[in-house]
């Protein structure tokens, strides 16, 4: 990622509305967050979180991670269900002593134990507390402290903050907490590991450092090569009150931890707390290649960003094949995990209180150039505020596999977060929805399954969707959604949205560009929204699924085409072997375009034929067009997909009964058959 400087008198434009966000928070931003999550998200708020995860609260034992160091020691796994835990240990398996609880219930967990003896034994066991006082601990495990021989102890006898660490290949131990006015720490060797001993490093402590850069943990280049084989563990890193607020902050770097170009790093079992104007990132990596981050807890105290475009990421992964898995970020304002080409992002728990326009939990953007290669799955994403998206937006990317997520997106009514800066401020009347899955202009073969998107929200000006699927004029084939489940919710009668957002760049021609099939979509306002405020066009195929109604508000339709008297046209796409439920159905559809615009979808149906081994099979419709031709297999089965009717604004467009029509040799014999469901039909011959 490259940082765009701005010029002066933009910077100091803007940095007065952050000045005026960070003075206004008061440090509250955090608290009140909590406050939020704890009101609308968790098990008990949500009835998908059980559907998904089960109701039995267990520890998943190929989450847990633990490091063991001279005087302390980290633990961090992962629960089905959210939970508050600890660590109960001590030197029999009597305990007496415990880890603090944190507040809030989470699936992810982190805790330091610290102020043990070197040398020792401890028994320990990890215990959590579901919403519903349900208890889970782990059997009696023991450890034993190290003697960390050969270590470099810190401060010891080297010199800073900031402390060079130089020495190939050597552990360096934190051995007491250390503030620093600017950079802390500077790792100028591969092959170091940094333990911070469960101690804490705060760095950026004096306002007068303005202009210098400071960070924690901050990772050189050695003659223009990145680092290799380099750790940072067990402890946490905060950002002091110093100058990463000021005009300068474009040509420096304020990261709690900073490396460019590494190779095989691993930053684990790390706390990260920090605030600031525009602090691009909490673990920012550039060009790295398999790195490894994980099981670390990540919290953005901060509520001001200067430029939208660049953001602010928790976690910024280079290229190539590197990990983000296990990580808490209990609060984002912006985006959380920025994940590029060959990366794997799994397991991790975000939290985002979107500040600007398009916040992310995890983003994935290619742009022009394009990229391949992401694995994105069995992550859990939550967010509200200006305008926040669970996992997106797919950009230039191809060949990704996005699966097994969890995403709850809450909306409520605009709050004009985003005061301005470059990117553009907070247009009058401007909608900003909440947004589960968004797929934009993507590549070729792009998967979404088995994943749950939940978004509920009320207020006047709330907007939700659920999939917003934007597909570009080069996007696709293998464009593909399927077996995953989408629930929308108005919780009131002001709140609006749809649980499937269909639109595209222009109108094409042909095959459709998006397939949506085997998927379970809930929602007492709208199933599916062909084209909205944002977009119209594409071409869409709907298979087998399944679309259920809820509640009775009066402003339901199973389907809408068109945005509010815009002019832009909507059309081609076909429903296939639909299931409905709660009454939802065909007959709730409404035309909201303008009438100069061409709208419309099909609904179709498969028919399945058993007829003679190798037989021939035409068929015609109504019209007396032919709309299907094949050759039965060996086992004389072969299926069709016909169109029972077009649907537009004039009304419906009968193409059945369908003639079947199938020839075997000398033979042949013919079936009229009328399509208004999926059926099986035998024709001998």
């Amino acid at each position: 990622m490259t940082l765009r400087p701005i010029s002066a008198s933009a910077a100091a434009a803007v940095l007065a509305v952050c000045a005026a966000a960070i003075a206004a928070d008061g440090g509250g931003a955090c608290e009140q967050f909590a406050r939020f999550c704890a009101a609308h998200f968790g098990a008990e708020k949500e009835p998908e979180v059980y559907r998904m995860f089960g109701r039995d609260l267990e520890v998943a034992p190929r989450t847990v991670w633990s490091h063991v160091s001279r005087t302390s020691a980290c633990f961090a796994w992962e629960t089905s269900l959210p939970a508050r835990s600890c660590v109960e240990y001590g030197p029999t398996a009597g305990y007496g002593h415990r880890t603090p609880t944190p507040a809030g219930h989470f699936c992810l967990h982190l805790h330091h134990l610290k102020g043990l003896a070197a040398r020792t034994t401890y028994h320990y066991r990890l215990v959590a507390v579901d919403e519903r006082g349900n208890r889970v601990a782990t059997k009696d495990r023991t450890f034993v402290t190290g003697g960390a021989a050969g270590a470099i102890e810190l401060p010891g006898r080297l010199d800073g903050p900031p402390f060079v660490l130089d020495r190939p290949g050597a552990t360096y131990l934190v051995t007491r907490d250390i503030a620093a006015d600017g950079t802390a720490i500077f790792i100028a060797a591969s092959g170091v590991t940094v333990d911070l001993g469960g101690h804490t490093i705060t760095y950026d402590g004096r306002r007068d450092t303005a202009g210098a850069g400071a960070c924690g943990v901050r990772g050189h280049k050695v003659r223009g090569s990145g680092l290799s084989k380099v750790a940072v563990v067990n402890g946490t890193v905060k950002r002091g009150r110093g100058g990463s607020t000021t005009r300068k902050v474009w040509q420096t770097l304020y990261s709690p931890i900073f490396f460019s170009r590494p190779s095989g790093l691993e930053i684990a079992g790390v706390d990260v707390d920090y605030d600031g104007g525009q602090v691009v990132a909490i673990a920012l990596i550039i060009r790295g290649q398999a790195c490894d981050i994980h099981h670390n807890r990540f919290v953005d105290r901060g509520t001001a960003l200067l430029d939208r475009h660049v953001g602010i990421d928790v976690v910024t992964m280079g290229p190539g094949r590197s990990k983000c898995r296990h990580n808490l970020i209990r609060r984002t304002r912006h985006r959380g995990i920025h994940a590029q080409a060959g990366n794997e992002v799994h397991g991790n728990e975000i939290y985002v209180d979107s500040h600007a326009t398009n916040s992310y939990g995890i983003m994935y953007y290619a742009g022009r150039g394009g990229a391949a290669g992401l694995a994105v799955h069995h992550n859990r994403v939550f967010g509200s505020g200006y305008h926040p998206v669970g996992i997106g937006s797919g950009q230039g990317y191809s060949d990704v596999k996005v699966h097994s997520n969890y995403i709850q997106m809450q909306g409520t009514s605009p709050k004009g977060r985003w005061a301005g800066g470059r990117g553009g401020g907070d247009p009058a009347g401007q909608l900003h929805p909440v947004n589960g899955i968004r797929l934009q202009a993507p590549g070729r073969n792009v998967e979404h399954y088995d994943n749950v998107i939940v978004a509920k929200g009320s207020g006047k000006g709330c907007l939700m969707r659920g999939l917003w699927l934007v597909p570009g004029a080069r996007s696709g084939p293998g464009l593909v959604l399927r077996r995953n489940r989408v629930k929308l919710i108005a919780e009131d009668a002001l709140a609006e949205g749809y649980a499937v957002s269909a639109g595209g760049a222009g109108q094409p021609e042909g095959s459709a560009t998006v397939e949506l099939t085997d998927n379970t979509v809930i929602s007492n306002l709208c199933h599916v929204q062909f084209g909205d405020n944002y977009s119209h066009g594409g071409r869409y195929a709907f298979t087998s699924n399944r679309f259920v109604k809820v509640g009775r508000d009066g402003r339901y339709r199973t389907i809408r085409l068109g945005w509010r008297g815009w002019k832009y046209g909507t059309s081609g796409h076909v429903f296939t072997d639909t299931e409905f439920g709660g009454r939802a159905g065909f007959d709730s559809v409404s035309f909201d375009g303008s009438r100069a615009g061409r709208y419309g979808f099909s609904v179709a149906w498969t028919v399945g034929i058993k007829t003679a081994a190798g037989a021939r099979v035409s068929i015609t419709d109504s019209t007396g067009a032919e709309v299907f031709s094949g050759r039965a297999g060996l086992t004389g089965r072969i299926a069709a997909r016909l169109i029972q009717y077009e649907r537009t604004r004039a009304g419906q467009s009968p193409r059945t009964p369908h003639t079947i029509t199938v020839r075997a040799g000398p033979g042949i014999a013919t079936r009229k058959v009328t399509v208004d469901r999926a059926r099986r039909i035998e024709i001998g011959i």
